[in-house]
């Protein structure tokens, strides 16, 4: 297979070149997560027993209930299609990034080249974030919930499921920045902008927030919280990105 290269911007390219090029690039996402759907199905019962940290004290050593012969191998197949996207996402959003930059010109590629570590970055912190401060909190209000009244009986599907969703949701979300950085530098987004409809854009991001993984309160504030913490640093990314431009181009009428 041959490396995908990455295409200068004053280089013009056919519609056949574009597309062999998105082949390579497609072609190594899918290797990545083929990779990483192995090496997770190798390892998911590893996997299994390391996902029971999230849990709280007393399920610690909780056994997972089977209800059909498929169950077991059912659970690992979904560890390994979840860990595999979970691992491939931060090269398949590089591999967008490098598909995609070539388009802006060269003046650009100076403030579009933080992307190449930012993205990736951002993503691998979202879901770190989710594993330590959303699925513990979240699991441990669902489960004292009235537990008095029930026989907890955890299927793994449903766990892993819930863990796995809630770390892909915290990366994309993490990503927030990046995107609008992107978005300021194209000139689709202002600081103006940003300020004359914050209100709305709460509502928007308390949306998301309800619409991720976990339907309880607990799970709602831990996810809302840093939505609101990405939107004010995209903010300042925004007038960052809105004041170098004005250095580059002293004359340039500034954008609402």
């Amino acid at each position: 297979m041959a490396r995908a290269r990455r295409v200068k911007p004053d280089e013009e390219l056919t519609l056949v070149e574009h597309l062999d090029e998105l082949r390579s690039r497609i072609i190594i996402v899918l290797a990545v997560l083929a990779v990483g759907v192995a090496v997770c199905f190798y390892e998911s019962g590893a996997i299994l027993e390391y996902s029971r940290h999230a849990l709280p004290a007393h399920l610690h050593n909780t056994r997972f209930l089977q209800t059909s012969p498929l169950d077991a191998i059912m659970t690992s197949i979904s560890i390994a299609i979840y860990g595999g996207l979970l691992l491939t996402l931060p090269v398949a959003t590089y591999q967008l990034y490098a598909f995609i930059v070539p388009a802006f010109s060269e003046e650009h590629h100076r403030h579009l080249r933080p992307l190449i570590l930012m993205i990736p970055a951002l993503f691998i912190a979202g879901a770190i974030f989710g594993w330590y401060l959303v699925c513990p909190p979240a699991l441990a209000f669902l489960f004292n919930w009235n537990q008095d009244q029930f026989n907890v009986q955890l299927r793994a599907g449903d766990y892993i499921q819930f863990i796995m969703l809630t770390l892909l949701a915290m990366g994309l979300v993490f990503e927030m920045p990046a995107v609008m950085l992107v978005l300021a530098r194209i000139g689709l987004v202002t600081s103006t902008f940003m300020r004359r409809n914050w209100r709305i854009s709460i509502v928007v991001l308390a949306v998301i927030a309800m619409l991720l993984p976990g339907v309880d309160p607990i799970s709602f504030i831990v996810e809302f919280i840093p939505l609101l913490a990405l939107y004010g640093l995209s903010y300042f990314i925004v007038v960052a990105v809105e004041r170098g431009r004005q250095e580059e181009e002293p004359d340039a009428a500034p954008l609402t």
